[in-house]
């Protein structure tokens, strides 16, 4: 209902909140959401304003509580809507072993960039097995994402992130994106330093929902998801990769089309809308000569026309045959070669086309959409 307000729908009273287009349950992370669990709702968008309606009925803990032992006993910390800040984990580095630890979900706090610096290096520093860290709705900037991105490497069963509403623009996404792809900075970014080979994470699963990655974000994870042998979901949405050009929306499009692996892909809400009456501009689906672009180069029958509409990429099958020589229209460095020259090519070397059977998704990397119909 809150999501359906925000694109300015109406919705009865009575009506029943529309149903997200997939679920994605990676590393049985909607399991491990208490609001989810209490409320038995898996299949609707539960938002801050559907817990705390009134900001009256907020929940708070006192900044001397300390919440750092909960980390060296619990399997999965699930501590949402509780304005934790900072100073609630300033003394999770004492925490030495985490030795059950899987889940951790801090979603809708203040946990700022210094929050999830205490955060990824207490986990680093007790060599913990965590698969999935939700921190959305957590002011975490630039800063606290590179904290994240340098951090992933050194846990290396963490294979899904949720990193949702927060105010990570070009600079922490591309961060992101580097230390998951496995892609080195160039000789400029290293500061005239030899880069240091690398090889791409086994993530499975990134929400950056709500974010800015913009143009130089889409291109750089781009790269990653054309060549990435793992990753299954992306979302981009609400991003504002289509702010000044429809290229590196375009490429991250053909890159998810090459990509061997990636199942989903959600670009919703990154065109601007231009509304009368209203100041600034609001986001929201590609414009319809971009729709029937892609609708025109997309191979057929891989994707749903309905979905791709609203910017959402849910691979139903992959087409037959060996390599690419089925694909048809744009290439995924063709918008790039267009808006400017000096812009990196996705393809790499080239990458896989997914012409063969899709991967089936195990009980730890389940990713499924959502029924039509009844």
């Amino acid at each position: 209902r809150v999501e359906a307000a925000r694109r300015g729908q109406r919705l009865a009273q009575d009506a029943p909140p529309p149903r997200p287009l997939y679920v994605n349950n990676i590393n049985s992370q909607r399991l491990h959401c208490c609001y989810r669990t209490l409320y038995g709702k898996d299949e609707v968008d539960i938002e801050h304003k559907d817990i705390m309606p009134d900001e009256r009925c907020s929940v708070s803990l006192p900044s001397e509580v300390d919440i750092s032992q909960v980390f060296s006993v619990a399997s999965s910390v699930d501590l949402q809507h509780l304005e934790l800040g900072s100073l609630h984990l300033a003394k999770l580095g004492q925490v030495k072993e985490m030795p059950v630890l899987t889940h951790v979900n801090l979603n809708h706090n203040h946990l700022g960039d210094v929050g999830v610096e205490f955060l990824f290096k207490a986990l680093v520093d007790a060599s913990a097995s965590v698969v999935h860290v939700a921190v959305a709705e957590n002011n975490i900037g630039d800063e606290g994402a590179t904290t994240i991105a340098v951090s992933l490497g050194s846990l290396p069963r963490l294979t899904s992130l949720e990193l949702c509403d927060n105010f990570i623009q070009e600079r922490g996404s591309i961060a992101i994106a580097e230390a998951i792809g496995g892609l080195a900075m160039s000789p400029e970014e290293a500061e005239g330093e030899e880069p240091a080979p690398m090889v791409p994470l086994p993530v499975l699963s990134v929400d950056l929902k709500g974010n800015r990655s913009r143009e130089l974000g889409a291109r750089r994870w781009a790269e990653v998801i054309c060549n990435h042998p793992d990753l299954k979901f992306l979302c981009l949405a609400q991003n504002e990769l289509g702010m000044l050009t429809k290229e590196n929306f375009l490429d991250l499009v053909c890159a998810a089309v090459a990509s061997a692996a990636l199942s989903v892909l959600d670009l919703q809400d990154n065109f601007p809308l231009a509304e009368a009456g209203k100041v600034g501009k609001s986001m929201g689906p590609p414009p319809k000569e971009v729709i029937e672009e892609l609708l025109a180069d997309l191979p057929a029958g891989e994707f749903d026309p309905a979905e791709v509409r609203r910017a959402v990429f849910i691979r139903r099958h992959r087409g037959g045959g060996g390599g690419g020589a089925e694909k048809k229209g744009r290439q995924p460095q063709q918008g790039q070669q267009q808006a400017g020259g000096s812009s990196r090519h996705p393809g790499g070397t080239g990458g896989g086309t997914g012409g063969g059977p899709p991967v089936p998704p195990s009980p730890a990397a389940s990713l499924a959409p959502s029924s039509v119909g009844p």
